[in-house]
């Protein structure tokens, strides 16, 4: 089998939950494989640089051989432009691994160890008020979800005054309120503080009980985000913006996080994401991949989650009503949880009425 086309196709503007560029991988024997583009990471940068590399001829069951040339055999590597870029082609890859031999793709990594994969999902992330975090949150309950993700920070960079942090507590005392001691609730930082600041928040929080806080800190200085867990007694976590194993390396040495979370549409892709969950498996540590990102990476995720022994839960951002649909036979998600997919590669097909609505970029 060899690839003969590789396509991105831009189909939605950058925001949660939706698909910002279809990956399309196509082969001699007829067999269209899957991935994504991101919206929230320069998509079209990104798409630029799938298009501009040297795939067609190659074989596309050769996914590690594949990963390592584009990877390993580059001098300027890493980043989030061209691990984005591998992460994309090499999705689509595993989706034509698995159609090819009539196989989900969690298969071919040991197979299934969950039946579902638990969600959970966002509420809100700006300058709202209290009351406002509450109604999202009821919303998010209302759904069936679990567990709910939000920033109460606030405008905060790197520091904030007291009444700030005022509010910040009642933004989370508010939330926690409306959706009672059962829901966990996860507490994001967006990496815009100071560690010292972080701490001082992080105390100021602990009485809600929140499951999580994420990325306190910036994610370039690993030592300021151990500082930060040492000092709190909240778990942390971290990991959106690293690229490969060898970033997360130092994260887990240094006991920073509690937990991870690799972006499957820019870490490298599926089998990175599964590298870098073995990595972490030897700290006792669990994943919890990024995903504010379209329906392909959140396949992606799902079949992590069914064959990652320290899986926890996968980012679900709530669907916009507007959002475009080019898959068929995409799973639905049922009380706050996603079934895993029974058919081959990643379980859906290309929509093809709806997607010829759509061009590809050249």
């Amino acid at each position: 089998m060899k690839i003969t086309a590789v396509k991105t196709i831009p189909i939605d503007r950058s925001r949660h939950g939706v698909l910002g560029y279809l990956v399309t991988v196509e082969t001699d024997e007829g067999i269209l494989g899957l991935g994504e583009v991101a919206a929230d990471c320069h998509p079209a940068t990104v798409a630029f640089a799938i298009r501009r590399m040297d795939l067609v001829g190659r074989d596309p069951l050769a996914i590690e051989a594949l990963w390592q040339t584009f990877y390993q055999q580059q001098f300027w590597r890493g980043g989030p432009i061209w691990t984005s870029a591998i992460s994309g082609v090499e999705q689509a890859l595993w989706d034509i691994k698995g159609k090819a031999l009539g196989v989900p793709v969690y298969q071919l990594l040991g197979g299934k160890l969950r039946q579902e994969i638990p969600l959970y999902t966002h509420t809100l992330f700006g300058n709202q008020s209290p009351e406002e975090f509450a109604a999202s949150a009821r919303e998010a309950v209302a759904l069936g979800f679990k567990a709910v993700k939000f920033d109460p920070h606030g405008l905060a960079q790197q520091r904030m005054d007291i009444g700030e942090m005022r509010l910040a507590v009642e933004r989370v005392r508010a939330t926690r309120e409306a959706v009672g001691d059962d829901v966990e609730i996860l507490i994001e930082a967006h990496g815009r503080l100071s560690p010292n600041t972080a701490i001082r928040m992080a105390r100021m929080f602990e009485e809600f009980n929140p499951f999580f806080y994420e990325e306190p800190v910036p994610p370039e200085n690993v030592d300021e985000m151990a500082k930060v867990a040492a000092e709190i007694n909240i778990p942390v976590a971290a990991g959106e913006r690293l690229y490969t194993r060898w970033s997360f390396r130092e994260l887990l040495e240094k006991q920073a996080v509690d937990y991870i979370q690799p972006d499957l549409c820019h870490c490298g892709g599926f089998y990175e994401g599964h590298k870098i969950a073995t990595l972490a498996e030897t700290y006792h540590i669990r994943v919890l991949p990024h995903n504010p990102n379209g329906p392909i990476s959140t396949l992606v995720g799902v079949h992590l989650g069914a064959c990652t022994a320290n899986f926890e839960m996968l980012e679900y951002p709530r669907q916009p009503a507007d959002r475009v649909e080019v898959l068929n036979n995409m799973p639905v998600v049922k009380n706050g949880a996603i079934a895993v997919p029974e058919g081959p590669g990643w379980g859906v097909e290309v929509d093809e009425a709806a997607l010829a609505e759509f061009s590809p970029e050249v």
